[in-house]
């Protein structure tokens, strides 16, 4: 029994409701708030810091960062608004600061520090809009005034002045004010703008502030005056500013970021230079950080992405390729309403009220896909496989394949609002709240197994046993339900009508079942009976237990995830973890036990790693899961992906043969280069042996020069040698004696400042205690005469005592003026002790002096001492430059020896090249007997290379015009296969047709016998596949095809014509046959009503009548046939189009043939 270890592992979501949320710590990392803490996310790394703010606060309200990146500041939300200052190094809280104390407000919503990062400016919330201004390090508010003019004008934003900490800027609904801050106030200097609301602003230089609108107006105030005013974007609402190196960007709605730069020296004026699109024209922009370099932009956007760009000069340089690129994936940007994971691979799915459904892969810390749709996903079900998903929606609850790229529904069911889903741990069935009933569904057959009523209220959490055996089912109307699925029938209950439990777990064995809901309780619910509850002091919002039924979480309405001491004893320990800002909606615990998974409304996701304590003294811990890796694809996905990939190999090898072409031209161009280079070094080399034997003979000469030269000057340098070393023996004598007069001259001050030093001394003491013995017998004397003056004033009471009982009148009188005389002269002995304290108070100050003066003249004897330091250091530094000079002197004897030697070798070697001059000038002789015949060749060989240049100029130009061809069949063949991709998705569409066409026409033959529903059928045809047929105009068809087509089209009608005037001259005929026979019946009916009545009956008659009242009936056989030729007809003219169909797929086949 322990309390599980939980650790943050990775969040996946920003709090994106605080202004200028986002910071750059240093390249690839970035700070930003999610939930209750700030995160430190190294990008490149995938590494994330958690750094968790106060318990007891309600989220973050502001953040900021100081410019030097050593300190960071978070405001919390709380009933005493706070502000902790950490270290960006270590992590660690410097400093906790609190709002003034009678201030109001709930919150601070802009904080900014100063340049050398000792203030701290924060802005407090309504009502007041406390502005304060902060020595941080100290803990307390240098300053407080009231920011806004009116309580209902909201304040936006605070910054300081980035050159100067004692003045910043706040602006915000309606007005704009630059604050001062001198002799402990805060003094305000409003600017006279128009009445908009002020949402941001920026520091350029010392006097230049850019203001941006909501308006879409851009201001720039220098010295407290407006000097320029610009629209931004068609006037849409501005958001934030971020100053840069020669301008600044604005950010807001529009789809885009604007720059702007100054087009003046003194920076007084500004236009706008490049607008740079965002990803979607429908994305607004929330905030903007740069690096410390200005190099690189971050801009999130409204969708909690983060995107990143260049801003080095070689980035704007660009005209159409700067784009933004994404750095930080996007993320929920609204409450996260559903959350699951599945078995066999490391996937968590989650639906938010942003519309979106997104899978995130919890290894790597990405967004596998997102998917928005048209309305908002209530709750959403991750089979244990990983390729199948459930979705609640408005309408239906949605069954959808999971692809690589994509939800594809499968099957819908008719649940409206589905607010709780949830597949089986085998993934055979799957459980959906409809309401107050629970509806057991078959995942693979989609039957409704059985539909599960009790709940009077909505079920709000669901919960499979790990056999599949039971679910546990939770509701608004207080009641825990555990189902048995085998028997469809309800096995235990709990009912609590004062409680709406919000979710229920239940152990491995589906025993027992743990629930929290609104009234503050964890209940342990055994067979239908609470065995165990603990009251916590909020409100747990979700509960859940690990596979192994060792690990029990809460997750609260505060957004705190609590790690309860599990199993139950008599009393409920937890530790508690800070995550979210907002109450938590959705938790799971992974099938491994190693990660537990939250949501929140507040929009993030967060993924904690835990450890169960127990387990050391336990099992060993099963192997870890490899997760699968396949995923679905359809038929048609795979065969597009297919030919794509043909027609991209097709490519690829067009490329490679193209490469290999262009490198052999390449070979054939560096081969001519090499060639040619090789020549004019050759005769490069022979005119550099050339000079080289010219450069000899001037060494030489210059040999014999520098000899003389050398011999000159190692005479004079002995001389000068000579009076170096009597010069500085000379110095040295006179330092030396100079030495000692300092010496002599430092010892006689030392002496006499030693004496006046006793002298001063002894007088001062003489001095003091004359001074001391004044003052204490001037001090005893007073005290004396004021003992005497009390004896007075006792002796005159007791005068006037007995003077009151003989005159009170006259006693009154006396004692008036006594009192205030002897008043008068205590008053007065007062302030003369009072002097004399004084004149004592200067004389101790006057000591102090002297003793002060004692210790400067002790300086200034230790400085002397130091002079005298300095210069037996300055004599030590000159002998040691003598004795560098005479090893130096001794180095160059030794130096000219060696060039004496080196003398005698060049010499001896000039006597040498001599004999080999001789040599080499006959055999310069023999060389120019030879050269006259290899010019002669040369001119030879001039001309030919002259010839073969213009044979080459012609093949360049040849080269040239099958370069040039190569290029117009490039582009040709770049169409034709443009062509062939749409000859081929329209031969698909047109087999499609066909095989329509057929199904439809086999539906139709089926009522052949029955003409009306067979014309019905033949009319649909038509509609469908003749009346609006496109297909067939944008197919190419050979004239002679068209012209037969024609022809026999004509004919047919010419046919249907004659066949439309049979059957109507025959339907002619039979209506006035038709007339006749029924006259000539209504006659033979009165006829049979004569003969009735007549005795005797003739069969003959009657055979007759019968006779001719069947004749008729026989008729329609000629308007049967003219149907039936219609019919016919009908089937002549599908099946002529389908042989031109075909005809043109084989046309279109050929045609592909050729092209490949």
């Amino acid at each position: 029994m322990s309390i599980a270890s939980v650790q943050h592992g990775y969040v996946f979501g920003i709090t994106n409701d605080i202004p200028d949320n986002i910071y750059y710590v240093e390249e690839n990392t970035i700070m930003y708030p999610a939930g209750s803490n700030i995160i430190i996310n190294n990008i490149e790394q995938k590494a994330q810091r958690f750094i968790p703010i106060s318990e007891s606060g309600n989220g973050i309200s502001a953040v900021t960062v100081s410019s030097d990146k050593h300190v960071f500041a978070v405001a919390e939300r709380s009933a005493q608004p706070t502000i902790h200052v950490y270290d960006l190094h270590n992590y660690r809280k410097r400093r906790q600061l609190v709002a003034f104390e009678t201030a109001q407000g709930k919150e601070f919503t802009s904080l900014s520090f100063s340049i050398d990062s000792k203030y701290l400016a924060a802005q407090l919330s309504a009502p007041d809009w406390i502005l304060h201004y902060y020595a941080w390090e100290k803990g307390k508010p240098i300053a407080v005034i009231s920011a806004s003019p009116s309580p209902d004008k909201a304040v936006n934003q605070v910054t300081i002045n980035p050159f100067d900490g004692t003045e910043f800027c706040v602006t915000g609904q309606g007005f704009a004010t630059i604050y001062r801050y001198a002799e402990g106030v805060l003094r305000p200097l409003p600017l006279k703008l128009p009445e908009y609301n002020y949402v941001c602003h920026c520091w350029m230089t010392t006097d230049c502030i850019i203001i941006g609108s909501q308006e879409g107006y851009i201001f720039m105030i220098r010295n407290e005056e407006k000097v320029q005013e610009t629209a931004f974007s068609n006037c849409s609402p501005i958001a934030t500013l971020q100053s840069m190196k020669q301008g600044f960007a604005v950010g807001g709605s529009g789809g885009f970021v604007s720059l702007y730069d100054f087009t003046s020296s003194d920076w007084s004026n500004f236009d706008l230079v490049r607008k740079i699109p965002l990803p979607d024209a429908s994305l607004k922009v929330t905030a903007m950080a740069s690096t410390t370099s200005e190099g690189t932009l971050l801009v999130e956007v409204d969708t909690n992405q983060i995107l990143k760009i260049g801003l080095t000069a070689s980035d704007l340089a660009k005209t159409d390729d700067l784009k933004f690129d994404v750095f930080l994936e996007a993320y929920h940007y609204g409450p996260v309403t559903g959350l699951d994971l599945c078995i066999r691979k490391p996937l968590i799915v989650t639906c938010s009220s942003d519309k979106s459904i997104r899978i995130w892969n919890y290894q790597t810390g990405t967004c596998e896909f997102q998917k928005f749709f048209s309305e908002e996903a209530h709750s959403v079900a991750l089979h244990p496989s990983g390729l199948y998903l459930l979705a609640g929606f408005s309408d239906k609850l949605r069954l959808m394949n999971v692809l690589m790229d994509d939800l594809r529904p499968v099957r819908e069911f008719g649940i409206r609002a589905c607010k709780e889903c949830h597949f089986s741990n085998g993934g055979h069935s799957f459980a959906a709240a409809h309401g107050n009933i629970i509806q057991i569904f078959s995942t693979w057959t989609y039957d409704n197994i059985d539909n599960l009523k009790g709940h009077n209220g909505k079920v709000k959490s669901l919960y499979w046993t790990p056999d599949d055996q039971s679910l546990v089912s939770a509701g608004t109307d207080g009641a825990v339900y555990t189902w048995n699925i085998r028997q469809l029938k309800r096995e235990h209950e709990h009912i609590l009508k004062a409680c709406s439990y919000n979710s229920a777990v239940c152990s491995p064995n589906g025993k027992i079942v743990y629930a929290v809901g609104s009234d503050k309780y964890i209940k342990e619910i055994t067979e239908s009976t609470v065995t165990k509850e603990f009251e916590s002091d909020i409100v747990p919002s979700q509960i859940a237990i690990s596979n192994s039924g060792r690990m029990l979480f809460v997750g609260s309405s505060t957004g705190t995830i609590r790690t309860l001491k599990f199993p139950f004893g008599d009393h409920c320990d937890y530790q508690e973890h800070q995550a979210h800002s907002a109450p938590i909606t959705k938790m799971r615990v992974s099938y491994d036990d190693q990660f537990l998974f939250s949501t929140s409304e507040d929009g993030c996701v967060y993924m904690f790693r835990i450890a169960d304590k127990d387990e050391r003294n336990g099992l060993k811990k099963e192997k870890a899961i490899l997760f699968a890796d396949e995923i679905l694809i359809t038929k048609s996905d795979l065969e597009e992906k297919t030919v794509l990939m043909a027609e991209l190999q097709r490519n690829l090898d067009e490329l490679k043969l193209e490469h290999e072409y262009q490198l052999r031209l390449k070979d054939m161009n560096f081969n001519e280069k090499l060639k040619e280079i090789t020549e004019k070094y050759s005769q490069e080399i022979e005119a550099l042996k050339i000079s080289t034997s010219m450069l000899r003979t001037e060494k030489e000469k210059e040999d014999v020069k520098h000899q003389e030269y050398l011999q000159s000057i190692k005479s004079r340098q002995v001389q000068e040698l000579h009076e170096v070393e009597i010069k500085y023996n000379q110095q040295l004598m006179e330092e030396y004696e100079k030495y000692q007069l300092q010496q002599d001259h430092t010892s006689l001050l030392q002496e006499n400042w030693q004496k006046q030093m006793r002298e001063f001394e002894s007088s001062t003491q003489k001095t003091l205690s004359e001074m001391q013995g004044v003052a204490e017998t001037r001090l005893n004397s007073k005290s004396s005469e004021i003992q005497r003056f009390l004896d007075d004033i006792r002796q005159q009471e007791r005068e006037f005592d007995e003077m009151t009982l003989q005159n009170q009148q006259d006693i009154d009188t006396e004692m008036m003026s006594v009192t205030s005389r002897y008043e008068k002269r205590l008053r007065t002995e007062r302030e003369e002790g009072a002097r004399l304290k004084g004149e004592n108070g200067i004389m101790r100050k006057k000591f102090n002096t002297l003793n002060k003066d004692i210790e400067d003249n002790k300086a200034e004897i230790q400085r002397m001492h130091d002079n005298v330091k300095k210069l037996e250091n300055i004599i030590t530094v000159l002998e040691k430059e003598i004795q560098s000079l005479r090893k130096e002197m001794s180095d160059r004897d030794e130096h000219i020896q060696d060039k004496e030697r080196k003398v005698y070798d060049l010499k001896k070697r000039n006597q040498e090249l001599e004999k080999y001059k001789f040599v080499l000038d006959f055999r310069i002789k023999e060389l120019k007997e030879q050269v006259e015949p290899r010019e002669n060749h040369i001119a030879i060989m001039s001309r030919q290379i002259q010839e073969i240049n213009g044979d080459l100029k012609v093949l360049n130009k040849e080269q040239n015009n099958l370069e040039e061809q190569i290029t117009l069949n490039q582009v040709k063949l770049e169409e034709t296969k443009k062509q062939y991709v749409r000859e081929h998705h329209k031969c698909h569409t047109v087999l499609r047709h066909i095989k329509m066409f057929k199904t439809d026409l086999q539906d139709a033959v089926q009522y052949f016998q029955d003409t009306d529903v067979l014309k019905s059928m033949v009319h649909t045809l038509y509609n469908k596949f003749c009346k609006n047929d496109t297909g067939l105009t944008g197919i190419d068809i050979d004239n002679t095809v068209k012209q037969e087509y024609l022809d026999q089209h004509n004919k047919l009608k010419e046919r249907i014509n004659r066949l439309r005037t049979t059957v109507d001259s025959n339907t002619v005929s039979f209506r006035t046959e038709n007339v006749h026979t029924m006259a000539a019946n209504q006659e033979l009916i009165a006829e049979i009503n004569t003969l009735r009545k007549a005795t005797k009956f003739k069969p003959q008659k009657t055979s007759n009548i019968k006779i001719i009242a069947i004749k008729p009936a026989s008729k329609p056989s000629a308007v049967q046939s003219g149907r039936s030729i219609i019919f016919i007809f009908c089937i002549d003219l599908f099946n002529w189009h389908y042989f031109c169909l075909s005809f043109q797929i084989s046309q279109t086949h050929s045609m592909l043939y050729m092209l490949d």
